[in-house]
């Protein structure tokens, strides 16, 4: 039996093209409508996104497309629903700015006082002098949470402290804080990290059973440690480790910190550069009491949830691929007292005196549960090694 010959590529793409070029008339058509919905709805101070209508239409229409048509059909109404709602709120912040809610205040660029937890020659300290090196007072602290009590509280001007390893991921701990105490993002500071093994005088790789550290630290050097056989401790900060190490005079104990930390409490270096990575970083953020923005910023930090139903999070980065904002990282944190609902943090390309990145910012804050700026920056890099 003869087969009927396919029809020839050409003809079927020059379909194609021409179906493409009335879907265009189309799209045209139904975003001029949606900016007669955003005048409306500007005038009567009505809600963009209506969920119940959407669900009628997607329902409505997909019944009427066959079934092994009908989830591609409801992904591109889906689509084009989103992009006549992003054309709506660009439309409406243009009008009305005060829409999307953000009191901006000038960037301390000459803090007065600095605080970092550790130690002096801790990676903090150093991250600290290099963001602030004209500031007056630099100091110490404990713990996290008392660099940002003292940021909350007034007693310190700006906060230093670490939220990304290029080895061990995100420091969690500090986005947590960072919402606790309702601080914002000034100025960002990456460092390359080199790690030590340093141990008292006498001491050599022979006699050391246990590399005390802060545990990114460790988890930084874990191939070195584990050929090694030590066993890990952890400590409140890598210049803690080293304080600890040459307080306790002990042959067994070695610390991972920085060869300046080394060189501070008196501690030898019994081997250099130890990370797993060798182009190891980390990167730093100094947080301060307000928001503030300028056009050269090149980073925005954004925390957010999510409705908790089918779809939200990939909603919810689909509004930033069709701004054409580039995320750099995202990342989840549980919310407490709520069983599987989580806090996503996100940082993306961008500055908040761009009207596209407000518009983004505008449309995510009125389609999602919460939304919550953490701050915008220049996120600059270093070259030195610590």
């Amino acid at each position: 039996m003869q087969q009927n010959k396919p029809r020839p590529l050409e003809e079927t793409r020059a379909e194609i093209t021409a179906l493409d070029h009335e879907i265009q008339q189309l799209f045209l058509r139904r975003m001029a409508c949606s900016e007669q919905v955003a005048d409306y709805k500007l005038s009567t101070g009505d809600a963009i996104l209506k969920p119940e209508r959407e669900k009628f239409l997607l329902d409505t229409l997909g019944a009427q497309v066959p079934d092994d048509l009908r989830q591609e059909y409801v992904s591109m109404l889906k689509n084009v629903m989103r992009v006549s709602r992003k054309r709506q709120y660009a439309l409406m912040l243009s009008r009305d700015p005060s829409r999307l809610d953000l009191h901006f205040v000038p960037r301390n660029e000459a803090p007065q006082t600095v605080v970092y937890q550790g130690l002096p020659a801790s990676y903090q300290s150093a991250a600290a002098r290099a963001m602030f090196p004209d500031a007056p007072v630099i100091d110490h602290v404990a713990t996290f949470e008392d660099v940002f009590r003292a940021v909350a509280a007034g007693r310190a001007d700006v906060g230093v402290v670490p939220v990304e390893n290029s080895t061990v991921g995100t420091i969690n701990e500090a986005c947590d804080l960072l919402v606790k105490y309702d601080l914002y993002i000034t100025h960002s500071h990456v460092d390359r990290i080199c790690n030590c093994l340093c141990a008292c005088a006498g001491a050599s790789l022979d006699s050391v059973r246990t590399a005390v550290s802060i545990k990114p630290a460790l988890g930084q050097c874990q191939s070195f440690l584990k050929a090694h056989g030590l066993t890990q401790q952890e400590a409140a900060n890598t210049a803690v480790a080293a304080q600890m190490v040459a307080e306790a005079h002990d042959p067994t104990l070695a610390a991972v910190c920085s060869e300046q930390a080394a060189s501070l409490y008196g501690l030898t270096v019994l081997s250099y550069n130890i990370n797993d990575d060798k182009s190891n970083r980390t990167r730093f953020i100094a947080v301060a009491r307000g928001l503030s923005a300028q056009p050269e910023d090149n980073r925005i930090s954004l925390s957010f949830t999510l409705p908790h139903c089918r779809g939200s999070l990939a909603g919810a980065l689909s509004i930033c691929a069709d701004h054409e904002i580039n995320l750099t990282e995202i990342h989840s944190r549980p919310l407490p007292e709520t069983p599987w609902n989580y806090r996503f943090y996100v940082d993306l390309e961008g500055s908040l005196c761009d009207p596209t990145v407000c518009a983004m910012i505008y449309q995510l804050s009125e389609e999602l549960s919460t939304v919550r700026i953490l701050g915008s920056y220049q996120n600059n890099e270093s070259t030195e090694t610590r």
